[in-house]
Formats: C-alpha cells, structure tokens, sequence
C-alpha cells in the first residue's frame, strides 16, 4: 500500500469520513475514490488538492513529503498578509526583525 493510500485511510477514519461522502466532497466517483484508497491510483493535483481540504490537510502530508498533517489556517495567514501589506517599508522592516526574533526563539535556528 502507498504511503498516499495509508494517509488517505488514516485521515478518513480520523475525520470520520467514509469513501463516498469524500468522493462526493472531491468531485469525483465512488470507483475513482476507491481507487485512491487501495492504492491503485494517484488523483490528479486538482482532485488531490480538494482531498486535502476535505481531509483538513495539505496534499504535501497526503503524498508523504511532510510530516506535518495540517497547515495554518488560512484566515490567520491572510490576516497576516493583508495587515503587512498595509506597512510602509519602516514599519514592514521592523515586522520582518520581530518576526525573525521570535522565529529565532522559537525554532532555535541561527540561519539567515
């Protein structure tokens, strides 16, 4: 079985979601959902991308290139995109070293 097909399964059962209510969630048939479940097929990107939303994951997690099951919310990063975007450079530069700070403090990374 597929790391894609294992996390597909898990997530179903953890969201309490059975085959066809997420194929009908992904726009597509129960035999193509099916499909994705025992392995036998990978959804195209767009199908894939609204199996993660259905699933309340990112289509990285899905396809086994993360480990990190869900992502920020979205209304939180465009609450933070839409208040940046609203700084002069002045205030954006000193956003950017408060958010390097607490980035710094919180993962313990000394890149730059």
């Amino acid at each position: 079985m597929s790391v894609f097909s294992e996390r597909l399964i898990a997530l179903m059962k953890q969201n309490r979601i059975n085959q066809k209510e997420l194929a009908q969630k992904a726009g597509v048939t129960e035999s193509a959902m099916s499909y994705y479940v025992k392995g036998d097929r990978t959804p195209r990107s767009d199908v894939l991308t609204r199996i993660a939303k259905a699933l309340e994951t990112t289509t990285d997690y899905l396809l086994g290139t993360s480990e990190s099951v869900s992502e920020v919310p979205r209304g939180e990063l465009q609450y933070l995109q839409r208040n940046l975007g609203k700084l002069d450079s002045d205030q954006l530069k000193k956003a950017e070293n408060i958010l390097k700070a607490a980035f710094d403090d919180i993962f313990d990374d000394d890149e730059e």
